[in-house]
């Protein structure tokens, strides 16, 4: 019985570790879930979030995700002329990402024991000028889907 009380202890005391963390990054990074944001951040630790940009000159977003998921719908989002960026943290999570068809997307991603789901359209079909939407994505333990608006795809979870 006595074994059995710590480890429900130790069970309690990372879970409340790890909820501090969630605070700490928020803070950290300055979350912002604005959905007009010209630049938004989000974090998503033991958890899962979503966010839908209606943003009329989206800059950049910052998304963190561990232990959770998040679903990030861009397709209603209007990139600034300059371009858009995008950066991703997944550890032992899952991230969805939806773009707009008509955006030349620019995926730099590393996977580490996850895996990852890249649906975009072929540059070469795009025009020139095309919106440009750059994601930077590192995924550990995880998956990440970045796909279309007619895109069918789900989150993928470890």
């Amino acid at each position: 019985m006595k074994k059995l009380f710590k480890i429900l202890f130790w069970m309690i005391a990372v879970n409340a570790v790890m909820k501090a963390t969630a605070v700490a990054l928020t803070k950290i990074i300055g979350e912002n879930t604005d959905e007009k944001a010209d630049e938004f951040a989000l974090v998503a630790l033991m958890d899962s979030r979503s966010y839908e940009s209606v943003s009329s000159h989206l800059r950049s977003g910052r998304v963190i995700a561990a232990m959770g998921g998040v679903d990030i719908d861009l397709r209603q989002a209007v990139l600034d002329p300059e371009g858009a960026r995008l950066s991703l943290r997944v550890l032992a999570g899952g991230a969805r990402v939806l773009v707009c068809k008509s955006w030349r997307v620019e995926v730099d991603h590393r996977v580490i024991g996850g895996a990852a789901q890249i649906e975009i359209p072929d540059p070469e079909t795009l025009p020139d000028g095309a919106p440009i939407l750059h994601i930077d994505a590192l995924t550990v333990g995880g998956g990440l889907v970045i796909a279309n608006a007619e895109s069918e795809s789900h989150v993928v979870r470890s």
